[in-house]
């Protein structure tokens, strides 16, 4: 039949794709699209108090779609990957609740990075979206998606389409995300790692105080087991704290310009010069090919690891207070006392006009360089077991 179909109470179930004819529909109680397929219908229009649901693998394709204020639209997408799942050849007009369950089937709950951040195209319109959703609930998402992650919806940059998409939590108070915002960051599996590749920048944090998280939107923390990587030049302004496995900055300026409280593993594989303070029980790790030099006056204790690459210290005090395992090059631009214990495969270089003084009882095997000053060993072990190059 073509002359349309009017819901005035109660429900109606279409378990049959052709189950409405090809007229227009009203709905002004309650309709559920129940069948394996495509509904074709000319405009569905749900009215204010009405509530129209996409049962699992169904789509629907209409001429219009309007969703009233106080309507509700619930997609279920359980098994259902079509996408999109209603598409308009006319008019998209929004308003009302957006209800969606089944999100895992769509989304990816364990993404390895920023990149690979999801996006699903709920509703696609030929002509334009009007309106928006005045409220979106999410429902079925799997129970190991990361919690820096959140699920949401939002019309995309050509207004033409309404997207499902997973984003970082730290950018989730901006368009009434369903999620709040926040600066952790928590990898709970040892084997797992995610990779930010967006800048982190300064957020405005103020949420409704019946859902406030406390975070302030300008710091991070790094927590759990795993391993979490910023390959972006990040600007967020009051610090970071590591407190459960490994951070691993791979530009220099990624960890914003606040102080670092390391109680884990601060993993530095970039070159230039860090001069943010690092303080903590943990250990800093200087990774790859490249120079990096530390010019602060540090005290974290848990030690040094350089694996490759040259670590410059243009200060006593920027190795902390632990042990420094040198398996690649260790430079020494500064002057005064220098009593960290060194061991490792690398060698150490002394370089720069000043006088320095090795104190310590070290055994480290690639030898020494002399290249610039005075270098003072107080100590008949303190250069290590390798040649002396003066």
């Amino acid at each position: 039949y073509t002359g349309g179909t009017t819901i005035s109470g109660g429900t109606l179930i279409a378990t049959h794709v052709n189950a409405l004819g090809t007229g227009a529909i009203d709905n002004r109680a309650s309709l559920l699209l129940d069948a394996s397929g495509q509904f074709a219908v000319t405009d569905l229009t749900t009215e204010s108090g009405g509530n129209t649901e996409i049962g699992a693998g169904s789509t629907l394709q209409a001429t219009t779609l309007t969703q009233k204020s106080d309507s509700t639209l619930t997609i279920n997408l359980n098994s259902n990957t079509a996408d999109p799942v209603i598409h308009a050849a006319s008019q998209v007009s929004l308003a009302g609740t957006l209800d969606i369950t089944g999100v895992g089937d769509v989304l990816d709950s364990d993404p390895a990075s920023t990149d690979d951040l999801d996006t699903f195209t709920l509703i696609a319109s030929d002509k334009t979206i009007a309106g928006d959703f005045e409220k979106l609930t999410v429902a079925g998402m799997d129970a190991d998606l990361a919690d820096f992650i959140t699920v949401d919806g939002r019309i995309d940059d050509t207004g033409k389409q309404y997207e499902l998409t997973t984003a970082l939590t730290w950018y989730a108070d901006r368009d009434d995300a369903v999620t709040d915002a926040h600066g952790t960051f928590n990898l709970t599996n040892a084997d797992g790692s995610f990779a930010v590749n967006t800048v982190l920048e300064n957020v405005d944090a103020t949420l409704d105080p019946d859902s406030a998280t406390g975070w302030d939107g300008t710091s991070l923390i790094k927590q759990g087991a795993g391993t979490l990587i910023l390959n972006a030049e990040n600007t967020y302004t009051v610090g970071t704290t590591i407190s459960g496995g490994t951070l691993v900055a791979t530009n220099v300026d990624a960890l914003g310009s606040g102080d670092v409280t390391d109680d884990a593993t601060l993993e530095l594989n970039t070159g230039g010069t860090f001069d943010n303070a690092i303080s903590g029980s943990g250990q800093v790790v200087k990774s790859g090919d490249k120079m990096l030099t530390l010019s602060g006056t540090n005290s974290y204790s848990g030690g040094t690891l350089i694996s490759g690459g040259t670590l410059v210290a243009t200060n006593v005090d920027a190795l902390g207070s632990g042990d420094v395992t040198d398996d690649a090059t260790l430079e020494l631009n500064t002057g005064g006392t220098f009593d960290n214990a060194i061991s490792g495969s690398g060698q150490v270089v002394k370089s720069g006009d000043d006088t320095l003084t090795l104190s310590g009882s070290n055994t480290y095997t690639g030898g020494t360089i002399i290249s610039g000053g005075t270098l003072v060993a107080s100590n008949v072990e303190a250069l290590g077991t390798g040649d002396v190059t003066n």
